[in-house]
């Protein structure tokens, strides 16, 4: 019987448990490696090129950056243009990235030990993390990608306690065959350019034997993005997605790129991580360790053993390429299990692969306003301008060619058979039909308004009649119902990426380092059993104690009418004592609740007469008035 391609994938370099002895040599399993990478990258590149918005993005970037004219427009047309899409790309950003989202972690199930506790500090460490790391700016690039198409947050995390989070756009995270949600897929390509500092930090092993592959970081504006430079291989140019082809390509016709082939002291090398939902099982007689064979045991934060016929990556797999060195097979290194990305697609679709571009609609608006308003220009330049006509023989040609109509006073000379006001005149230029500012400014303009989902209040301030603010609020909600729709999606990438934190918070982050950053309030119980420095109950597997939280976002959090209203909604339900103070000032987004409550408290400590006597209160006091 034939073997499947499933089954000629490599099983790993495995390791005998008594011995700790590899099964194949690590030269063997390299190349069996580097076979398996190649048909991965084909059937994610295979999968990208299916995705919505795959052979447009270039497009879309263009027309933001200002490239509205095709080069070959002719010299005296008319060059301006009104970059309208960068003005809705600057709202959008804005209005979906302004937020403070109510974040909560929970624990699934109470009266379990002191999970209250341990759920209070997981929130408090990813709020720090959160402030430290700036982590708003990531989430903001990753909707500035999936605006384009899709966006990635990937989620990373290291010992003694940190984590790490960065924006990917679909040319950097490359899903194979994704059936759904991301972590349905058969596997995910993670490619990027790093500098050789980041292997010598990580492979300083071998981060020597990866010059090889170093290449520079071009700067090719106005360049074709599809020439290979002569410092990149041909394996790795073939593997590229068009966007890093546009960023690493030469110029045309064999032009070389501004640093390509010669000596830098700062050369990048393509990084290729491939997290792979390995079905393979232990097809040994044996029990076998699965580890990163890099390390040792000792220097794991955790690794298993696998007993014949067990799957031998139930949680996933990870190999990484540096250039075309291998550099690790092993497992995934971290607890949850899970691709360590959160994908976010502002328009997804159900009939294909990806999403489709916020710009997709606004590109055909934007150059229709372009056109009419440059061919308004252009006759407005011939106003200013206006072309001058003679009778042949009314004017000598020599005359005639040093005549300039620019200058003002300039002199004419007729012949003897001219005549100033029959032989010489102006042309007017043709009149602007009525339609034409009619499109403009009824359709054109009001659409592409609709389109990219924001209301011209400035419009409706110029109307006779001016709208009351809560007509303005429901013209705003109505309008920006995509926004919303959008602001769901936003949620949920923040929920998916909680969650991958919250696991890194119970892996990486020690008993010392909690209490570096919370002070006693980050130390547990469970930090004092038999198996100190972890929140995880002694007795319990450590990598699945994560999962007795979950992480959640108020559904509407982020849309700015809706915090709004629910600030007013707290400040009644807190007249009616519906709500505590402290739950008041958590809704109400004060920082420092517990310091507030105990100077309120020392006030009323102050306030209280002889053995803490309340001071007897006027009619006006009891009643609530202030007068």
């Amino acid at each position: 019987m034939a073997t499947t391609p499933i089954e000629m994938r490599p099983d790993g370099l495995l390791v005998r448990e008594k011995s700790g002895n590899p099964y194949v040599s690590a030269d063997e399993h390299a190349k069996q490696m580097r076979a398996f990478r190649e048909a991965a990258d084909e059937e994610a590149l295979a999968t990208q090129r299916t995705h919505r918005e795959a052979g447009r993005v270039h497009q879309y970037i263009e027309m933001l950056e200002g490239t509205h004219w095709p080069k070959d427009r002719r010299s005296w047309r008319s060059p301006l243009y009104t970059n309208r899409m960068a003005k809705a790309r600057t709202d959008t950003l804005s209005a979906l990235t302004d937020i403070k989202p109510t974040l909560e972690v929970k624990p699934r199930f109470t009266g379990f030990g002191n999970v209250e506790q341990q759920a209070e500090i997981a929130a408090k460490v990813i709020q720090s993390e959160w402030i430290r790391n700036s982590m708003i700016l990531q989430i903001i690039e990753c909707v500035d990608h999936a605006l384009l198409a899709t966006g990635y947050l990937k989620i990373g995390g290291n010992t003694p306690g940190s984590l790490s989070i960065s924006a990917c756009g679909f040319d950097n995270v490359l899903p194979i065959h994704p059936t759904g949600k991301l972590q349905d897929a058969g596997g995910v390509v993670y490619r990027a350019f790093k500098p050789l500092a980041y292997y010598w930090r990580v492979w300083p092993e071998k981060a020597k034997d990866l010059m090889k592959y170093a290449a520079s970081y071009q700067d090719t504006s106005g360049r074709d993005p599809y020439e290979r430079p002569f410092n990149i291989d041909l394996v790795t140019w073939k593997n590229m997605s068009v966007q890093m082809k546009y960023k690493m390509g030469n110029a045309p016709g064999g032009g070389r790129s501004q640093m390509g082939g010669e000596a830098t002291y700062f050369p990048v090398i393509p990084l290729g991580e491939y997290w792979i939902d390995d079905h393979n099982v232990n097809e040994t007689s044996q029990t076998v360790l699965v580890k990163d064979p890099n390390l040792s045991v000792g220097q794991h934060n955790w690794h298993y053993k696998v007993k014949p016929g067990e799957r031998l990556f139930p949680y996933k797999r990870l190999a990484v390429f540096g250039g075309q060195d291998l550099l690790t097979d092993g497992p995934n290194p971290y607890w949850h299990g899970r691709y360590p990305f959160a994908k976010l697609d502002l328009n997804p679709v159900v009939w294909g692969h990806g999403s489709m571009s916020r710009y997709r609609d606004l590109v055909p608006l934007n150059k229709a306003i372009n056109e009419i308003i440059a061919g308004v220009h252009d006759l407005i330049r011939r106003a200013l301008n206006p072309q001058m006509i003679t009778r042949r023989g009314a004017v000598h040609g020599s005359t005639w060619a040093n005549f300039s109509q620019d200058r003002p006073g300039e002199k004419l000379m007729m012949t003897k058979y001219g005549s100033p006001s029959a032989d010489v005149r102006y042309i007017d230029p043709p009149a602007i039909p009525s339609y034409v500012y009619m499109m403009l400014m009824q359709f054109l303009v009001p659409e592409f308004e609709r389109v990219s989902g924001f209301l011209d209040v400035g419009g409706l301030m110029r109307k006779n009649q001016t709208p009351g603010g809560d007509t303005i609020e429901q013209m705003r909600d109505a309008m920006q119902s995509q926004l919303r729709l959008e602001s769901l999606f936003v949620e949920q990438l923040l929920i998916e990426a909680g969650e991958l934190a919250l696991s890194n918070v119970f892996q990486f982050f020690t008993a010392q380092q909690r209490l570096n950053i919370l002070g006693p309030d980050g130390i547990t119980m469970q930090d004092y059993d038999f198996d100190p420095g972890t929140m995880a109950p002694h007795g319990q597997q450590k990598r699945d104690h994560w999962k007795v939280f979950s992480m959640q976002v108020s559904q509407g959090s982020l849309h700015g009418a809706s915090r709004d209203r629910e600030k007013q909604i707290t400040m009644t339900m807190r007249k009616m004592n519906a709500i505590s103070n402290k739950e008041f000032l958590r809704r109400m987004g004060w920082t420092k609740i517990k310091q507030i409550m105990e100077e309120l408290q020392d006030e009323q400590h102050a306030q209280a007469g002889p053995e803490g006597e309340v001071p007897r209160l006027t009619r006006g006091a009891r009643n609530g008035n202030p007068v």
